[in-house]
């Protein structure tokens, strides 16, 4: 009888790997690899989009660049074809989808040597795109894009080089977009960002005096809360303030002289409503608001008049 032979553990565990090499294992890439193969194949089907562009075939350049991104995502044609099919996106005015495939590009491929162009590429689309939106909202023309959908787009560009000066432009036009169409407390949340974020940015100043602006506009629009004066005097002084030396800061002493002379004239307003009712007290206060608000002029004469009058009645 034929002994068996019993081969040690020892033994057995050194013959494992060398029944493991025998496989296939050239054929299933590293995760961030391709086979060979493949490279190829996502090469080829580059070029064909290519071929597609230059002949003119548009859609079926589109198409193809797709599929390169979508099956080969992680051959080094993936962000070329991102961003040959952003630029064709971008020259068509299809400015979401341009946006879209360059943030595609921006978060998955920063290796890439497209990733500097396509952040300057999906800077300049998202500002177009706001520029439609404040334009039209301008002239009273319904937009394409909804301003929540540019303000998304905006915030992304801010987002994704949050210490480029790219960040603060991107944030200034955010408020444009609310400002223009007409939601002011979005428009002074997105401004007042700035001078908290970026106080540096040259965008900042004017983010302030913006602020100051949109309230002044509430107050014309049927707001007429007396703390929108007050906020909006609080701000052009914080502007002076903090930018003593930039232009706006002599805009906002003028604005800051004009709403003095609104306020005086709206005290006296109220108080001519007060005398006309014959509320002696209540008038003889909001004239003496006028006294004390103003050091000279016609409406602190006339003040001065009324109140001796309504004293010397019974």
């Amino acid at each position: 009888m034929r002994k068996k032979v019993l081969l040690p553990l020892a033994s057995l565990s050194l013959a494992m790997p060398l029944l493991v090499s025998c496989g296939n294992s050239d054929k299933i890439p590293l995760r961030g690899q391709t086979a060979t193969g493949e490279v190829a194949n996502a090469t080829a089907l580059l070029n064909e989009g290519r071929a597609y562009q230059s002949s003119g075939k548009n859609s079926k350049a589109l198409s193809t660049y797709k599929e390169v991104s979508k099956s080969y995502p992680n051959s080094t044609a993936a962000p070329e074809a991102l961003y040959a099919r952003a630029n064709m996106l971008d020259q068509q005015g299809e400015l979401i989808k341009a946006f879209d495939a360059y943030q595609e590009l921006i978060v998955n491929y920063q290796a890439s040597s497209r990733y500097a162009s396509a952040l300057r590429r999906q800077e300049h689309v998202a500002h177009a795109a706001a520029n439609g939106v404040i334009k039209n909202s301008f002239l009273g023309m319904k937009t394409k894009i909804a301003p929540s959908r540019v303000e998304t787009m905006l915030g992304q560009v801010r987002d994704n080089a949050p210490q480029a000066s790219s960040a603060p432009k991107a944030q200034f036009a955010i408020g444009q977009v609310w400002q223009q169409s007409g939601n002011a407390e979005k428009a002074i949340a997105a401004f007042r960002r700035i001078s908290a974020d970026y106080p540096e940015s040259s965008q900042a100043p004017e983010a302030l005096y913006q602020i100051g602006e949109t309230l002044i506009l509430k107050t014309k629009k049927g707001n007429k809360n007396k703390a929108n004066f007050d906020n909006a005097t609080s701000i052009y002084n914080e502007l002076i303030q903090r930018y003593p030396n930039h232009k706006r800061a002599a805009d906002a002493r003028k604005r800051i002289k004009g709403l003095g002379g609104q306020e005086i004239q709206r005290s006296y307003n109220i108080a001519e409503f007060y005398r006309k009712k014959g509320e002696k007290t209540s008038a003889i206060f909001y004239y003496k608001e006028v006294l004390r608000k103003s050091k000279s002029g016609p409406l602190r004469d006339q003040a001065s008049q009324r109140i001796a009058e309504l004293e010397a009645q019974p």
